[in-house]
């Protein structure tokens, strides 16, 4: 398969990321995707483009790239990757659905945390608190996220998760059931793993990750058998970044989170204050989360770069 280039990968290329229910779901989104293009292909004589010598605009790359950091908190997006690092590329779906066509800071932010195995270890103390010292212990795996399990909730571009593949996690990464979002999901899985394969220090297991519509407080089957089919898998680490700026979903995200964390499991929630509603109403979620049983502990606040320019600067991760 060819991997190189912005188009889209063929759908059947991306078949063993997805289950077999997603997959027909995709084959129609596909099909009615295509339809309606080609109809406007057909109207495309009466656009006003076409009055214009039928130019073009230069589209922009579909593909980005994006790398761990020991010196930004952020990560980076240069060319020069840091030794060591781990490097992904991802995808922006053109759904705008959620606000996932935006990488937020937090997503970064954590996502840097994890990669670094000293500060992946401080913030998941509480799991490898309780996780068996035998010989495929964390102390043993070339990274702590060596083997373990590993959920984002609310995904959008996804970076937590290629980051946590790239560190050797068993991934399910999800979104809500848009089909154009969970197809880029898939196609970032097929990218990180074809890329992830060239790296000699490679982690492995990469194949053991999955896409999956999800959508909060509904049902988990799909999610919870999709590590091992047929099984009911519960997550060791769980990551919904920047997901508390509705805070009208609290409630059901948490619930998410509870039905899908397993008993030594950590729920990490980064987020920043986007300026979308009341301050206060977002960090609601802190006192929700301790009413529904979590012990909640804060992590160190980190100014970050706001997404785009005029916006506050309240890019805190919390």
């Amino acid at each position: 398969m060819v991997h190189s280039g912005d188009s889209p990968l063929a759908l059947p290329n991306l078949k063993r990321w997805v289950s077999e229910s997603t997959y027909k779901w995709l084959l129609v989104a596909d099909r009615e995707a295509e339809e309606l293009k080609q109809e406007l292909d057909d109207n495309a004589t009466a656009s006003a483009a076409n009055l214009f010598g039928n130019e073009e605009d230069e589209e922009e790359s579909r593909l980005h790239s994006w790398s761990t950091s020991t010196v930004n908190l952020d990560g980076a997006y240069a060319d020069v990757v840091e030794d060591g690092a781990v490097s992904i590329v991802y995808i922006l779906s053109s759904s705008l659905a959620g606000f996932g066509d935006t990488v937020w800071s937090s997503s970064r932010h954590i996502s840097n945390l994890l990669a670094n195995p000293d500060s992946c270890r401080d913030i998941l103390s509480h799991f490898y608190s309780r996780r068996e010292q035998d010989e495929e212990s964390s102390e043993n795996a070339s990274h702590p996220l060596s083997g373990v399990s590993f959920l984002e909730l609310g995904a959008g571009a996804g970076v937590p998760s290629w980051t946590a593949m790239g560190c050797g996690a068993r991934v399910v990464c999800t979104d809500q059931p848009n089909a154009d979002r969970i197809r880029c999901i898939a196609e970032c899985l097929e990218r990180n793993l074809h890329n992830m394969k060239q790296n000699p220090k490679s982690n492995g297991i990469y194949d053991n990750c999955q896409a999956c519509p999800y959508g909060w407080g509904t049902p988990i089957d799909e999610v919870a058998k999709a590590l091992s089919k047929g099984g009911d898998e519960r997550f060791d680490v769980i990551v919904a970044a920047d997901c508390m700026y509705m805070p009208w979903l609290h409630i059901e995200l948490l619930n998410s989170i509870d039905m899908l964390l397993s008993d030594r499991g950590v729920a990490l929630m980064p987020f920043a204050l986007h300026g979308n509603t009341d301050d206060d109403d977002v960090m609601k979620i802190v006192d929700r989360a301790k009413e529904k049983g979590f012990d909640v502990e804060m992590l160190a606040e980190a100014q970050l770069t706001p997404p785009s320019e005029g916006m506050e600067a309240k890019q805190v991760s919390r």
